[in-house]
């Protein structure tokens, strides 16, 4: 289980290194749509965070239902 949440933890770090270098490039060349589509992936990625805690209470939740 440790290494999944380890995993998880290197994933998301990566996609935000990436996410960030993709803003940095685009403030470099004076992209507008690149800045936007790179902040709209940050965000994206924001919400699959938060979904996956959400889906993580919900499986909790069923878990002491099903034992008790």
């Amino acid at each position: 289980m440790q290494i999944s949440n380890l995993l998880r933890t290197a994933i998301i770090l990566i996609v935000i290194a990436l996410n960030s270098y993709a803003i940095a490039q685009s403030i470099i060349y004076e992209s507008l749509p690149g800045v936007f589509l790179a902040v709209g992936s940050m965000g994206a990625l924001a919400y699959c965070i938060h979904l996956m805690k959400k889906l993580k209470g919900v499986e909790a939740s069923e878990d002491e239902q099903l034992f008790h």
